[in-house]
């Protein structure tokens, strides 16, 4: 096939598309599309291009070529003619740079829908602010490492500039809008829900540094990474069951965890009603005042409960009840039951399998701790603080730098082998003792989000100082997560289960090669293999793979 221009008595240009054929002893041409007649001369140009494109795409249908190749397969003979000096030699390519495609495609378009590409408003038309805060944002989303080794990704990656001392003056505008940015958050993952959440996930946790000196944010404290001589902040978060953002607030360091909770509740009222909304959390918010807050604030909650903490009476209610349980059926798996205290509802359950680790895991710190002893007594210098061993221990003197093992003590605990409790505000009968129960074992999924906080996207350890520098890294990071979670979501509803690592892998591995051809100085892009689960990313997010090799 090929264009064919035939020229009119009325001075017009017809543009043809046209295929030779052999009939009998002779080729004739058959005129397989008309494309119209035309005077001016751009026209004709114009349409007789378009005429070409149509030959590719028709000759390809026909007999398909290799993704990017179609143009070099199909492309009329005439058009491919070139002089000895326009040929590229294979052997003449050289690679000069390969750029990332995949995240900026699907993690770019995302924290673009998600409303974040305009979050600074500074006023000025050509401030390049906001988009030095969507490379820096998706450059974490792609390999998470230092802002300073940052500025190199982007370089190497993307063959994007930018300047280290141009990401710091961002991030300081980052925390002069953090409230607007943490509100964006908020608002697009309650427009997923039509603004109804029914149950969101609370927990915290701690993020050091590489740092020793603690000033009004940074501060020691209990350390959930085991980092006890490294200052530290306290990270809050709250989030959908899917794990999508509400929200999240930033403590000092030596801030105790129960009372982050009425904070972050009410940060969160500010912009969307959670009267409806069940919080759950673990027993480190199972404080009176945390509980008579929420019931005033009509916040309906699920708590993991102290039981050890609670009255006698209600101590022994508890243990009495599951005794005779047993002692009816010693065979027992699984068993719950209501109790009321202080006017709310407490749900205790027991699983034998939990149980049986319980026990194992109590007689495994009491070896541990005869092990030790030296004629009925061990050095309390010889154990290791945080593992527990110590609650089974009788320091018979103040200051005492021994102690015995407490027999009564191993005794009592035995007693709650198995035995879990939560308490909930909730006492109406359209919700069972299993619901409730079921509601609260899906916390798990809030220390998913942690995860990929601290590990995937490398939230700590951090190496700023300044409080605003600190607060701008953990909303940046945030931001990065809120990308992350609302992909992995969309995925999810269309029953593609991926990690968020799985994801980045995937999408990191989307590249473009730039190739240089050295004796023409022709350069060309050419794209990676397309793997399944990149083909689906892009599917689920309405985007389009770009496959063809083009001169540049």
């Amino acid at each position: 096939m090929f264009v064919k221009r035939v020229k009119r008595p009325n001075n017009s240009t017809s543009i043809q598309i046209v295929e030779n054929r052999r009939v009998g002893e002779h080729v004739v041409q058959k005129v397989i599309r008309h494309m119209g007649q035309y005077v001016n001369e751009n026209e004709i140009e114009r349409v007789a291009s378009l005429a070409e494109t149509l030959i590719v795409e028709m000759k390809n249908s026909e007999r398909p070529a290799l993704p990017g190749l179609e143009e070099l397969m199909h492309t009329p003979a005439k058009k491919k003619t070139t002089s000895e000096d326009d040929m590229v030699s294979v052997k003449g390519l050289k690679e000069e740079k390969r750029i990332n495609r995949g995240i900026e495609d699907v993690f770019g378009a995302t924290f673009e829908q998600l409303d974040l590409f305009n979050s600074l408003n500074t006023g000025y038309k050509q401030d390049e602010s906001n988009q030095i805060l969507k490379e820096v944002v998706l450059a974490r989303l792609s390999l998470p490492v230092s802002k300073r080794k940052t500025a190199k990704v982007l370089d190497l990656d993307k063959d994007v500039q930018i300047p280290l001392e141009k990401i710091y003056r961002m991030m300081d505008k980052v925390f002069v809008g953090e409230k607007e940015i943490k509100k964006k958050i908020s608002d697009s993952t309650l427009g997923l829900f039509a603004q109804k959440v029914d149950v969101a996930f609370f927990d915290v946790t701690t993020l050091y540094f590489e740092s020793f000196t603690p000033d009004e944010l940074r501060n020691f404290g209990f350390s959930k990474d085991n980092k006890f001589k490294e200052t530290q902040v306290m990270l809050a978060l709250i989030t959908t069951t899917e794990g999508l953002p509400l929200g999240y607030e930033l403590f000092p360091g030596n801030t105790y965890e129960g009372n982050t909770l009425i904070k972050v509740i009410d940060d969160v009222r500010e912009n969307y009603d959670i009267s409806n909304t069940f919080i759950i959390a673990d027993r480190a918010m199972f404080t009176r005042d945390n509980l008579n807050a929420l019931d005033e604030r009509n916040v309906k909650f699920i708590v993991a409960a102290k039981l050890k903490t609670l009255n006698q009476t209600k101590k022994n209610e508890i243990v009495g009840e599951l005794q005779a349980a047993l002692k009816e059926n010693s065979e027992i798996e699984k068993w719950q039951k209501d109790f009321e205290y202080e006017g709310r509802r407490l749900v205790v359950s027991y699983d034998k399998k939990r149980a049986n680790k319980d026990k194992h895991d109590r007689e495994r710190l009491v070896e541990r701790i005869k092990k030790k002893m030296k004629d009925g007594k061990v050095r309390l210098a010889d154990l290791i603080n945080n593992t527990g061993t110590k609650k089974y221990l009788t320091i018979e003197k103040k200051g005492s730098k021994e102690a015995t093992l407490n027999e009564s003590k191993i005794a009592s605990e035995e007693r709650w082998d198995g035995i879990h409790g939560v308490i909930t505000n909730h006492c109406g009968t359209d919700l069972s003792s299993v619901e409730i129960l079921i509601k609260y074992r899906e916390l798990w999924q809030i220390e998913a989000a942690f995860r990929v906080n601290k590990h995937d996207l490398k939230m700590r350890p951090i190496f700023h100082w300044k409080s605003s520098r600190i607060r701008a890294h953990i909303l940046i990071c945030f931001m990065a997560y809120s990308v992350a979670a609302h992909v992995r979501y969309r995925l999810q509803k269309s029953h593609i289960k991926l990690s968020f690592e799985e994801i980045r892998d995937e999408l990191n591995r989307l590249q473009v090669s730039i190739v240089r051809d050295e004796k023409s100085g022709m350069k060309f892009s050419l794209p990676s293999k397309i793997t399944k689960n990149q083909r689906q990313i892009y599917q689920v997010l309405g985007l389009k793979i770009d496959q063809k090799t083009k001169i540049l």
